[in-house]
């Protein structure tokens, strides 16, 4: 005859149960990144969206150079969320030097990653040795930090995504972002093919998730990371349900 759990034993199994969810969504919420790129933003707005990041467990805050000082006062002493300097933003037309210099500096100032836009002019022109040698160099310029190389997908071409993909797994770029500044959203069929292009060469992220759905279906299509305005939104309804959770 099968033993019957105690009436003990059923709360221990259900408060273990309630654990594993509560962690799962930890980790979920740690995939998820808060894109703070607005120009025009105010210091109290950044200072809002880091004391979310650190309150929320967020993987972390994308920010313009010029916030990553700020985000280091508002973060605090061992944060848990990672600042990720934003340089050359949105179409990377700065020249390679002045991005490298960018992504120095961002490091000198508190930052933990760089995500930098990619060449799109040279891309467009079919310059594939000068968009190499721009992510080899930003490669050394990290200085063993990661680097994430940013594109605009609606911008390219199915060859010139596939190209840009192999080329990025080539410098041994540690992630590729893909975002889209007019359409906004996520492409998740852009998503799994360049997942599929660049296979374990690179991490994947995808910008413009909006629900826990978005997030889901995203990390389904191949993204490690996902970038968010609300960010703090969905983890909040992440943990929420989680931590609801009695079965």
């Amino acid at each position: 005859m099968q033993n019957e759990l105690s009436e003990e034993d059923k709360i221990s199994y259900q408060q273990f149960k309630r654990k594993m969810h509560v962690q799962a969504a930890h980790a979920q919420v740690k995939k998820l990144e808060y894109t703070f790129i607005d120009a025009a933003a105010e210091k109290g707005g950044l200072r809002r969206a880091c004391q979310d990041c650190e309150r929320l467990g967020l993987g972390g805050v994308c920010v313009l150079p010029c916030f990553v000082k700020p985000c280091v006062r508002f973060l605090g002493a061992d944060p848990k969320t990672s600042i990720v300097a934003c340089v050359s933003y949105p179409y990377g037309a700065d020249t390679t030097d002045i991005k490298c210099k960018a992504v120095k500096r961002a490091l000198k100032d508190g930052a933990d990653e760089a995500e930098v836009s990619a060449p799109l002019a040279y891309i467009k022109d079919g310059n594939w040795g000068y968009v190499r040698r721009e992510f080899k160099k930003l490669k050394k310029a990290v200085k063993g930090r990661a680097l994430r190389i940013s594109v605009d997908i609606p911008m390219l071409t199915k060859d010139e995504l596939s190209k840009f993909c192999s080329t990025a797994a080539e410098c041994e770029v540690d992630s590729v972002k893909a975002f889209s500044l007019n359409e906004g959203g996520v492409d998740f069929g852009a998503i799994e093919k360049i997942k599929s292009a660049v296979g374990d060469k690179c991490g994947v992220k995808a910008e413009g998730v909006a629900s826990i759905a978005d997030l889901n279906l995203a990390v389904d299509m191949g993204a490690d990371v996902a970038g968010s305005k609300n960010a703090a939104d969905i983890a909040g309804a992440i943990l929420f349900a989680a931590s609801a959770e009695k079965q």
